[in-house]
């Protein structure tokens, strides 16, 4: 991938949105760009920062029984952030769904962007604590209550547009996923869909009511 191209994915990051120029040129010019290919593991081990440029990846947490799904890593996504500063963090592991290219920016350019561009580090405090809050919010669903509560916070927890979401996975791992039967996350669709929260196509989500759907299933999140 030309240096040209990985500049304007960059400057695209909202982690480099408030950089200066000389900032995401710094970045594009000490990073290193990796290939990996559908259903291999990201090497995660060294200090660095990862920003996905090609391909869609998903983020895995441990599980003694299976692996349980957190995230879907798309063009333009920033991991590894946890693993960057203090102690290591070895509860993910990150899958390609397809080939994918990455970019690897070491701990050491980073530490020199923070003491040098005073917008990439407002950035990168405003990226964490939006991981924060993702992170409770995935908290939240896997220790709510009823079933229709967990699948509730899981559309919550999922991106949207529109008020339309995607599930990027069959109902089998979703109730995995969930830690719920298949027939007891069959029937929490049905009732969110008979309480009129949601429609429904294949794994296209439509949450209809945003805001009561939120009072109601989302009191936890």
């Amino acid at each position: 991938m030309k240096k040209e191209k990985i500049t304007e994915m960059f400057s695209k990051s909202p982690l480099f949105k408030s950089a200066a120029s000389s900032t995401i040129e710094y970045a594009a010019n000490n990073c290193t760009i990796c290939k990996i290919q559908k259903g291999e593991t990201f090497d995660t081990e060294k200090r660095s920062l990862f920003i996905l440029l090609e391909g869609i990846a998903s983020v895995y947490g441990t599980s003694k029984t299976h692996p349980v799904i957190l995230n879907t890593l798309k063009v333009g996504r920033v991991f590894g952030m946890a693993s960057l500063f203090g102690e290591r963090c070895d509860a993910t592991s990150i899958i390609a769904k397809d080939n994918c290219t990455y970019a690897v920016i070491p701990q050491t350019c980073i530490e020199e962007m923070l003491k040098k561009d005073i917008g990439f580090t407002k950035n990168y405090i405003c990226f964490l604590s939006d991981k924060i809050r993702f992170l409770s919010k995935k908290i939240a669903f896997f220790t709510a209550g009823s079933t229709e509560k967990k699948l509730a916070g899981y559309l919550l927890s999922l991106p949207t547009e529109h008020n339309t979401v995607k599930i990027e996975m069959n109902m089998t791992k979703l109730a995995q996923n969930l830690n719920i039967g298949r027939a007891s996350l069959y029937r929490a669709f049905d009732v969110l869909e008979a309480n009129c929260f949601i429609t429904r196509e294949n794994n296209i989500i439509k949450i209809t009511s945003p805001e009561e759907f939120r009072k109601i299933y989302g009191e936890t999140l």
